[in-house]
């Protein structure tokens, strides 16, 4: 009994979605940082990015969805769906369209 609850908590540690943080783009010369943060629990939210809040964000193999509300002259909500590049515990690539951006993940 005591071996089966533990192999449940060890799986459960396991898969702890790496996505799951605070992900962000150095700042340099003309932007301030900027990025997001996916929660546990679906929700996301956006850092220092102009006429967009993000709300949630959803994984679907290597895909990344996330969905917000535009907030400049367009409103409405979008959806921008993501290719995953690469994942760690310390970077993400995403890509669309042809184009890459690089986060690193913030402490």
């Amino acid at each position: 009994m005591l071996f089966s609850a533990f192999a449940l908590l060890l799986s459960m540690v396991s898969c702890t979605n790496p996505l799951v943080g605070t992900w962000v783009q150095p700042q340099t010369n003309f932007t301030q940082e900027q990025g997001f943060v996916l929660e546990k629990d679906g929700t996301a939210s956006d850092i220092n990015i102009d006429f967009v809040t993000f709300k949630s964000w959803e994984k679907k193999g290597d895909i990344l969805i996330i969905k917000g509300e535009n907030t400049g002259s367009v409103k409405g909500a979008f959806s921008d769906t993501l290719i995953i590049e690469k994942v760690t515990d310390n970077e993400l690539v995403l890509s669309q369209s042809g184009y890459s951006v690089t986060y690193k993940k913030k402490n």
